[in-house]
């Protein structure tokens, strides 16, 4: 079967560890496509020609971005649109694209789902400093405001009461540029019945806060294989991504390795990235990504676990990644 695999203006795919910013290995991936009986077809996303190229029914696996303001990854979006509406089969499907660096969406996406497992978190998003504001009273405190891109817990922050709302909010939301000042002098000039608008335009989620939680786990999922990370918390501080305290735990509660599995069998993809947390027992679906996430907890584990005969082994072996991403998109696709 012929797959198509668009790669960026910088010709990466994905990510991966081996060297600063690297991608994955495309003469590796054509290797391992090959094995599982695929011809991989490469393109650049602006190769793609509308007027003369048809991906009618045309397995499409594609990279995300995480550039400052987004800008390139709205290019791709136009892209992505346009081969959806060809009819090409996209992997994995545009909604979980429009997650990706995106929060807001992200947590729409878990609210209009119909798994009470990932609900647990709830979460609250806003347009403006302004409508935020406006909803403070159904807030509860302390919460959690993280900026709807973002990795690492750039721009997460804990606020404990309405004041700390307001000027945090106001912080995470600011959107300043030059035309500000033509909205400011508008705001001057104008009186009756003008509506200012805002100046603080960046979307951002408010969200329930868990205490005494001292860690996480980053676990991806490949097919198959889970791959587990233990993050602790930082040095007097509630957020454990980012730390660079990082383990990987000999033996996981088997609780959470279940927890794991039931969130990506509802996803219904090839592959995941999931952050989860545990406490008093109860587990708790942080965020989640489908694509263009880090490759950290795969390339740098010595094992993984799998579960057969409803127990879960501990596999020691190292994975290459390109050959485990072939394997997972050949064995979703031939299940659909």
């Amino acid at each position: 079967m012929k797959i198509l695999l668009l790669i960026d203006y910088r010709g990466q795919f994905y990510s991966s560890t081996r060297e600063k910013g690297g991608s994955m290995d495309l003469r590796l991936l054509k290797k391992y496509f090959g094995k599982q009986g695929h011809k991989l077809e490469i393109k650049y996303f602006h190769e793609i020609d509308f007027r003369k190229d048809n991906f009618k029914n045309i397995p499409v696996l594609y990279q995300s971005s995480e550039d400052p303001g987004l800008k390139y990854k709205d290019y791709l979006e136009d892209v992505l649109t346009g081969l959806l509406y060809q009819g090409a089969i996209l992997i994995p499907d545009f909604f979980k694209f429009r997650s990706h660096h995106n929060k807001v969406f992200m947590e729409m996406y878990r609210d209009l789902g119909n798994f009470s497992e990932i609900k647990k978190i709830k979460s609250k998003s806003f347009g403006t400093l302004e409508s935020c504001l406006n909803y403070s009273n159904k807030i509860s405190f302390p919460a959690i405001l993280k900026p709807a891109g973002g990795s690492r817990s750039r721009g997460v922050k804990l606020v404990k009461n309405k004041k700390q709302l307001e000027v945090k909010a106001k912080s995470i939301s600011s959107s300043p540029t030059v035309s500000n000042i033509r909205r400011y002098l508008e705001n001057l000039i104008y009186k009756n019945g003008y509506k200012k608008t805002s100046h603080n335009r960046k979307k951002f989620i408010a969200q329930n806060f868990i205490p005494n939680l001292k860690g996480d786990y980053k676990i991806l999922v490949y097919s198959d294989k889970y791959y587990v990370l233990h993050r602790k918390n930082r040095n007097n501080d509630f957020r454990a991504s980012g730390s660079g305290k990082l383990s990987f735990p000999e033996s996981p509660p088997k609780e959470l390795l279940d927890y794991a599995e039931k969130v990506f069998k509802y996803f219904n993809v090839p592959f995941i990235s999931i952050d989860i947390a545990e406490a008093e027992g109860v587990y708790y679906l942080l965020e989640f990504q489908f694509l263009s996430f880090g490759q950290y907890a795969l390339e740098k584990s010595k094992f993984y676990w799998n579960k057969k005969n409803g127990k879960w082994n501990k596999i020691e072996e190292m994975t290459v990644l390109e050959e485990q991403f072939a394997k997972s998109i050949s064995k979703y696709i031939n299940k659909k």
